[in-house]
Formats: structure tokens, C-alpha cells, sequence
């Protein structure tokens, strides 16, 4: 009994193991603003390396930094409906769908940050 239950957890908690961290990348914008754009597996983690990434890029220059607008989108799975017909047919169109992600992908959350040094 207890060896069933090693080898059905087990590999459930190496995927959980292999989580990556959040991949962020800043855009500087004509204007002299800039926007940094984060993909995490959840929110906070976008949210939150996109705003760290804000705070180095304005402490380099020895500024702060001012949020001009912060936008999320949610890019997983669609499953959060409660009619499963409804659930089935976007999980069809989002398999086929030529952005379908790798089992391993941890970008179901982008944060888009709009931000000034000052």
C-alpha cells in the first residue's frame, strides 16, 4: 500500500521540484518610460519579478521607480468555468491552438508593468 502511494506521489512532487523561476524582460519606450513583462506560473511571482526588475533598473540610475500601469493576463489552462461543456470545448480550442504550451511551460501569468524613473 505504501509503495503505491510513493510511486503515484513521487513524480507529482518532482514536477512541483522543477518549477522554474519567472522570466522577465525590460523594454525601454521612447518616452523615456519603460515596461518590464514577466511570465510566472502564478501571479504574485510575475508580479513580483517584474516589479523587482522596475526597482533595480531605477536604483542603477540612481532613482526610484513610479508604476505608471500594471496589467495581468491569465495564459493557462481554461478550466475555471463551472459548465463542463463549456470547459471541454475551450480545452479542445486551446490544445489546438498554435501557442499550446509545453507540460513543463511556467508562463500562465504575463504581468505588463508601465513604469518611470524619477
Amino acid at each position: 500500500m505504501i509503495n503505491k502511494f510513493v510511486a503515484i506521489v513521487s513524480p507529482l512532487l518532482l514536477v512541483t521540484a522543477c518549477a522554474s523561476a519567472p522570466v522577465a524582460s525590460l523594454m525601454p519606450l521612447e518616452d523615456g518610460s519603460y515596461r518590464s513583462l514577466a511570465y510566472s506560473e502564478n501571479e504574485q511571482q510575475a508580479l513580483g519579478s517584474s516589479l523587482k526588475l522596475a526597482e533595480t533598473t531605477c536604483r542603477e540610475r540612481n532613482l526610484r521607480h513610479a508604476i505608471v500601469n500594471a496589467d495581468t493576463r491569465y495564459r493557462g489552462l481554461p478550466l475555471r468555468r463551472a459548465e463542463p461543456q463549456e470547459t471541454a470545448a475551450e480545452l479542445a480550442t486551446y490544445v489546438n491552438s498554435p501557442r499550446f504550451p509545453a507540460l513543463d511551460a511556467n508562463d500562465d501569468y504575463e504581468v505588463k508593468v508601465l513604469f518611470k524613473c524619477v
